[in-house]
């Protein structure tokens, strides 16, 4: 399973279908959100994407000594996703944040 940290306390899972997302439930310690990427709203994702002071959200796409941000907290999680699609290789269906 590839992943991302969202912030301190949040990390990101990406899943191509149910069932393997079904399937890896079990093994996570405190699930906080898992659903279907379409389902997920601006508020939920403002509560688990990391945010820079009076800027915005993180842009995850950028290296960490740069500071550019996303208007929105989905734009945030969007740019996330992103970058687990270059390291996985097949697109994000399903989500899963773990609080760890």
């Amino acid at each position: 399973m590839n992943s991302i940290k969202l912030s301190s306390y949040y990390r990101l899972y990406a899943f191509s279908d149910y069932q393997s997302m079904k399937a890896a439930l079990p093994y996570m310690r405190r699930v906080v959100l898992a659903k279907n990427l379409q389902e997920v709203e601006e508020q939920e994702a403002r509560n688990y994407v990391d945010r820079l002071g009076g800027q915005g959200y993180k842009n995850y796409l950028e290296p960490l000594s740069s500071h550019t941000s996303k208007g929105s907290g989905i734009q945030s999680l969007i740019t996330a996703l992103q970058v687990l699609y270059k390291s996985n290789g097949f697109s994000a269906r399903y989500i899963v944040i773990e609080r760890g």
